[in-house]
């Protein structure tokens, strides 16, 4: 049963306390895809940026992952382009070491280590890649398949789209596109999920008008049905259960331009006959499209009765942790 008080218009924002729904200048709280892990080998650096943030991801020569403000507590430079000295990153400027919770260990030149810290952030390592969890310590997990072991796991490049990530996330929700914009018949009305403060899903059954990808998707006799499922702001878990089963992992993060670096996992069937086959079509009926729309995408807050399921994402989003 949807909580009814997360569908209501959002509260209007104010000066003091801004709408952070696709909102370019307000953070919220998620893991964020800052990296692959091939990309970090052991005792090497690397400055990404989440929004107007720049980060210093890096690998100790152990093997553990941590992420720091990028800017040096000292005079501000890039930490990214110093060097890793065991656990420690050392500045490319005066040469201070920091260690993975940010504080200063040593500075050369001076008697006593100044009490400089920068700021440390959660690290993971899952599916291949590296994330960092802004905003406090992590309230969910990054989703995952059941038995990772059943899975072949596709990671194509990143790519960039022009515009928030939130529209690009909520995409999943707005069940009225799929019947506009791609071509399916719906079997039946879809469903909507509210768990606060965290997800909104949606889940739907339907197939393609087309003949052709009904034969290509195994959907002649029984519909496509699948879940969207948003976590958080920046995260959305797709769940196709029929005519076969996979899943597919969105990530949004936010550019210092406001526009969103996207990084799709797809979970697929190992098998290589009818259900990889099916699998794959299944994700042209769902996907197909939607980036020629979303770029250049931009939101005008004038959501309908029938935007249900957005509004209740734009009201969880509202109520996130910010950054």
């Amino acid at each position: 049963m949807p909580n009814d008080r997360l569908l209501h218009s959002t509260p209007p924002a104010t000066d003091t306390h801004p709408s952070a729904f696709a909102n370019p200048d307000v953070g919220t709280a998620s893991w964020f895809v800052v990296g692959r892990s091939d990309e970090v080998p052991a005792g090497t650096v690397q400055t990404t940026t989440v929004g107007p943030r720049r980060l210093a991801v890096y690998r100790t020569d152990g093997g553990d992952l941590c992420a720091l403000d990028a800017r040096c507590p000292h005079l501000g430079a890039d930490l990214g382009q110093g060097r890793v000295e065991g656990d420690q990153l050392q500045c490319p400027f005066h040469h201070w070491q920091f260690g993975p919770d940010g504080w200063c260990r040593h500075a050369p030149g001076h008697d006593e280590t100044p009490e400089r810290r920068t700021r440390s952030y959660p690290v993971q390592e899952k599916h291949g890649l590296v994330w960092a969890y802004l905003g406090g310590s992590p309230t969910f997990d990054v989703p995952g398949p059941p038995n990772d072991t059943q899975w072949w796991t596709l990671r194509p490049p990143q790519q960039t789209i022009e515009c928030h990530p939130h529209l690009v996330i909520g995409n999943g929700l707005d069940t009225r596109h799929f019947t506009a914009l791609h071509g399916m018949e719906m079997t039946g009305e879809p469903e909507l999920s509210v768990e606060p403060p965290h997800r909104v899903q949606v889940t739907l059954q339907g197939r393609p008008e087309s003949s052709w990808l009904r034969w290509l998707t195994g959907t002649r006799d029984r519909p496509l049905r699948a879940s969207f499922t948003t976590i958080g702001g920046h995260l959305a878990w797709t769940a196709v259960e029929q005519p076969v089963r996979f899943y597919v992992l969105f990530t949004g993060r936010p550019t210092p331009e406001g526009h969103t670096r996207t990084q799709v996992v797809f979970f697929l069937p190992r098998t290589l006959g009818p259900d990889l086959i099916r699998a794959v079509g299944s994700m042209y009926v769902l996907l197909h499209d939607d980036r020629r729309i979303l770029d250049g995408l931009d939101f005008t807050g004038s959501l309908t009765d029938q935007d249900r399921s957005l509004r209740a994402f734009e009201t969880l989003v509202n109520d996130l942790p910010r950054l």
